[in-house]
């Protein structure tokens, strides 16, 4: 570390006999400057100031396509964006039917189209296709609104005048928290919000500040967010989806409960051969998808804009970083 400003930048300097080789790394030097608007960081790129803009945001993509000497590196995330659905806040969402039908509500693919550009694929669960554990042999919900709201009706949801459902006397209403000031996101909740409406769901909107949203997920003060996961590389399912692991125990903030899941996952926890624990893996997805304890938008796949010039860039799909093998880096003329 050469330089270090508070708040502004670090400074780093190639040292000699670095431990993957004396020949590494390329670059002799690299300044980290802490830019947390993103506009600014976008422009400053633009403008030359600087030279690689990590995590860029889905809706500035669009405005690097032309960029002279820029290019946008894009690589499948561990990660997932979907609805979390707090089955203790509402119990509504208790209901298979009612999950079911919320997800086949969802046009997922006019999202990402239309929101992210096609820059990011559709979901179908937790697993994502880089993991060892994956797979796709389980079942799809393609949006559907007739399908929905006849779950909905069978589940004894009843329209009523204004085309919003209620049953013994309650709507069918609750409140979408996602995070303040992501972009996508707000786009993404509006979306949700009116074709929720068009098969018979009420729902607000709440935008939370990002540093106040981690409090209230872990105490489960909402109804449903919008937020991802980033899932660990070894797909850790207890974690997210066992009954035992409701907060503080654990992240299942759908306080979602079945028998055979748990089951599955605890197994899978214990086993440490790998085709072993994926044939315990596998069927607990097939569960996940017909239970759909939650509603899976799209991958989170990774955006970083960096050189033309640059050589031995590989993306990450984990929360490493891109600059896990920088020592690679190496820019040419």
């Amino acid at each position: 570390m050469a330089e270090w400003k508070t708040g502004e930048y670090v400074l780093l300097e190639r040292v000699p006999h670095y431990w993957r080789g004396d020949s590494l790394p390329h670059i002799k030097r690299i300044m980290f400057r802490f830019v947390p608007n993103t506009t600014t960081r976008v422009n400053q790129l633009l403008a030359g100031e600087v030279h690689v803009v990590a995590l860029l945001p889905w809706d500035r993509a669009r405005d690097l396509a032309g960029a002279k000497g820029t290019r946008v590196a894009k690589t499948t995330g561990n990660a997932y964006e979907h609805v979390t659905l707090n089955e203790r806040a509402v119990p509504a969402f208790q209901d298979v039917r009612v999950r079911r039908a919320l997800l086949l509500g969802i046009d997922r693919e006019a999202i990402t189209k239309n929101i992210l550009d096609g820059l990011a694929p559709v979901a179908h669960g937790p697993v994502q296709p880089v993991s060892w554990a994956y797979t796709d042999s389980i079942t799809h919900w393609p949006f559907d609104a007739a399908h929905a709201k006849a779950l909905l009706d069978s589940a004894g949801w009843r329209a009523g005048a204004d085309g919003i459902r209620a049953k013994d006397g309650a709507r069918l209403r609750f409140t979408l928290m996602t995070q303040a000031g992501f972009v996508v996101r707000e786009n993404v909740a509006q979306v949700l919000q009116r074709q929720w409406h068009d098969i018979g769901a009420d729902v607000k909107i709440e935008l939370v500040d990002g540093t106040a949203i981690s409090t209230k997920w872990f105490s489960g003060e909402f109804d449903a967010m919008l937020h991802w996961w980033q899932m660990p590389a070894d797909p850790d399912l207890l974690l997210f989806f066992a009954a035992d692991r409701t907060p503080p125990a654990g992240r299942n903030i759908n306080y979602f409960k079945d028998a055979e899941l748990s089951r599955l996952l605890v197994a899978a926890d214990r086993e440490v051969d790998q085709a072993k624990r994926r044939a315990l893996l596998v069927p607990a997805q097939h569960r996940i998808a017909e239970q759909v304890p939650e509603l899976w938008l799209y991958n989170v796949t990774r955006l970083d804009a960096v050189p033309v010039s640059l050589k031995g860039f590989r993306g990450n799909p984990t929360n490493t970083g891109i600059f896990w093998n920088v020592a690679e880096w190496e820019i040419t003329p």
